[in-house]
């Protein structure tokens, strides 16, 4: 990603921008970045993927949240949006913007070619450090794939990953499964262990 401006720029000075924009941008380290668009693949899965959180939360504490929720990584300074979230009760804002997330249980990202490495590696190792995050999730939108990183009590990321539409991605700090069946409707994406591509 590139930074929409080159000079520093404060954290008011961001939050101020970010209010009178249309558009949505990260910020870290006084630069602003702007977000790209997604794809129609992307956004359907982002859609199957909260209405299959919020009808299983139904009735319960914790709720989906889609990508108008600015997260702040309050340990580093991160102001980000993720694809779709998990919150529960009590929910935390930042005290200097109301608008900003401090405590998500669940952060699900779709990949795309653009922010794939980003998504694996610098923002991963920005999403650790949410005290509250318990699971992790990356979800491929060009086949059947969900990486599924969990913390263990011992503050290590364990890692499984599903390739079937007949799984299930559990969760189970929060009692919950969702199927990939429901993450991939009306998709018709290849499934299992790919080959190799030739060189």
């Amino acid at each position: 990603m590139r930074a929409v401006a080159a000079h520093f720029i404060t954290e008011a000075e961001y939050l101020e921008q970010e209010a009178a924009s249309p558009l949505k941008h990260e910020y870290f380290n006084g630069r602003i970045y702007a977000m790209a668009g997604a794809s129609p693949t992307h956004c359907l899965i982002n859609s199957n993927v909260l209405i299959a959180i919020g009808s299983r939360l139904r009735g319960r504490s914790c709720r989906g949240v889609g990508s108008d929720q600015r997260v702040k990584v309050a340990a580093t300074g991160l102001f980000t949006y993720p694809d779709t979230l998990i919150v529960c009760p009590p929910e935390r804002y930042d005290e200097h913007d109301p608008q900003s997330l401090l405590n998500p249980h669940v952060i699900l990202e779709v990949l795309s070619p653009a922010t794939e490495r980003h998504d694996r590696t610098d923002k991963f190792d920005q999403y650790k450090q949410i005290p509250s995050l318990t699971d992790y999730v990356l979800i491929a939108q060009d086949r059947v794939r969900v990486e599924h990183y969990q913390r263990s009590a011992a503050d290590l990321w364990m890692v499984r990953s599903y390739n079937q539409l007949e799984h299930a991605l559990a969760l189970p700090e929060l009692d919950l499964e969702l199927p990939l069946a429901e993450i991939y409707d009306r998709l018709d994406l290849p499934s299992g262990l790919l080959l190799l591509p030739e060189n």
